[in-house]
């Protein structure tokens, strides 16, 4: 029977002990403070800021949004990310993606303190990418051992394919990552015993790529408007599902495990900076 990686159920075991330490930062009277910088009105970014108000709430941190219409300058939008960088009660800054034309993406989200990068993104972060770290966190849940595992990665972005192969890799996993150019991407994924797809195409991985008793976990996320709206992820997971030994749901999956690792990465943050007072 094909066990379903639960990133709800995950997420909400592991939020007991990150409220533990939220609680104990507030006691030594340091409020984790998460600033969310949003440009324009995506209707999905807004869904996604409300998720993590929500779990801020949940695990005693507060999150602070900072709004900008989709009009504003960014030497405005830089000038209000160094304000919030020399902020002592700010522990951490994210710029939510996407962003409107027009916008340097690279360039803003690089304006982020590295010590205050809860998300993993700018060079030189303190912090695990949020996406790789809840990945690996998920695994770890259910007790999906990487060493001495093939396992392959589909997609190489900075932000999330390359953050997650080197988190196997640490982890003692031989590590194949697949793209565009790769070929035989079939005979390298069959060969997998854990599979992470974050290509960011709707589901393309299908029963073909995975041999049986495989580890999948889906990364990605899409919007399908067929009689009414549903989410798939980059896995065909009709087929995938009875050949895997494990798989994660979209959406609920890898999702939730996100927004932990954001706030895992946070309130650690926090506890730097309590660590630091402490000192003196």
């Amino acid at each position: 029977m094909t066990v379903m990686l639960d990133g709800r159920k995950a997420r909400d075991s592991y939020k007991v002990a990150l409220k533990e330490r939220s609680d104990a930062l507030v006691r030594a009277g340091i409020k984790p403070r998460l600033a969310i910088i949003q440009i324009g009105d995506n209707s999905e970014s807004s869904v996604y800021i409300e998720q993590k108000k929500k779990f801020g709430a949940e695990v005693g941190a507060a999150v602070d949004h900072v709004k900008f219409a989709s009009d504003m300058s960014e030497k405005d939008v830089s000038a209000a990310i160094a304000e919030l960088n020399a902020r002592g009660d700010i522990h951490g800054i994210i710029v939510q993606l996407p962003l409107p034309a027009g916008f340097d993406v690279s360039r803003l989200v690089g304006l982020v303190a590295p010590e205050k990068d809860v998300d993993g993104l700018v060079d030189g972060s303190a912090f695990m990418p949020a996406t790789a770290k809840g990945v690996m966190m998920l695994l770890d849940f259910y007790g999906v051992e990487p060493r001495g595992k093939m396992s392959v990665v589909f997609g190489r972005s900075r932000l999330v394919g390359q953050p997650i192969a080197s988190a196997l890799r640490t982890r003692g996993a031989s590590v194949s990552v697949c793209h565009s150019q790769t070929p035989n991407p079939k005979e390298i994924s069959r060969a997998a015993d854990i599979v992470v797809v974050a290509i960011g195409k709707r589901e393309l991985i299908d029963a073909s790529y995975i041999k049986d008793g495989a580890v999948v976990v889906d990364v990605g996320m899409h919007a399908v408007v067929d009689g009414g709206r549903r989410l798939v992820g980059d896995v065909d997971r009709a087929s995938v599902a009875p050949k895997a030994s494990a798989i994660t749901p979209v959406p609920g999956g890898v999702g939730p495990m996100t927004v932990l690792a954001l706030f895992d990465n946070l309130i650690s943050s926090a506890e730097r900076l309590s660590a630091h007072k402490n000192l003196y």
